[in-house]
């Protein structure tokens, strides 16, 4: 069985739903924090989101001369709806760091698959997304793993 042709407009429809759900899964978690340096590293996080949203957007609207819906009842990362209340308890935020990681994970693949299904400009522009959620992949594994000697009282990796 052949595999389904690769659809570009889908996909972008589906980078952008996704950069929508992160900048808003990391501005809430951002909101319901103490610390300052960890609030500003979360927000930073969703600003990163929010201008990879804008990028996916500009492109969307060049190749097909509007700019793509947003449906708010469209889901891509259903580990990142979380509850308001979960950002109070230890377990729920490892579990929220490591959904972060997996969702930041995925998003680097994503992009990584786009960038090889492109040419020129357009895949380096993927190119530079991918790099960007490696980073942000990066430095939701650190937050998890920080966050789990806490828990542990060791760094066990």
């Amino acid at each position: 069985m052949a595999a389904p042709a690769f659809d570009m407009r889908k996909a972008l429809c589906y980078g952008i739903h996704a950069e929508v759900e992160a900048k808003n899964f990391y501005s809430m978690w951002a909101d319901n924090v103490e610390e300052d340096y960890l609030k500003k590293e979360l927000q930073e996080l969703s600003d990163w989101e929010s201008e990879h949203e804008e990028s996916l957007q500009e492109y969307y609207e060049k190749l097909y001369g509007e700019r793509c819906p947003i449906d708010p009842d469209m889901v891509v990362s259903p580990e990142l709806h979380v509850q308001t209340k979960d950002f109070g308890d230890v377990t729920s935020l490892l579990r929220i760091a490591s959904a972060a990681y997996l969702s930041e994970m995925r998003a680097m693949e994503f992009y990584e698959r786009l960038e090889k299904e492109s040419t020129g400009e357009t895949a380096a522009m993927f190119g530079r997304i991918k790099e960007m959620e490696k980073e942000h992949m990066d430095i939701t594994k650190k937050r998890y793993m920080e966050m789990r000697s806490d828990v542990v009282g060791f760094h066990a990796f």
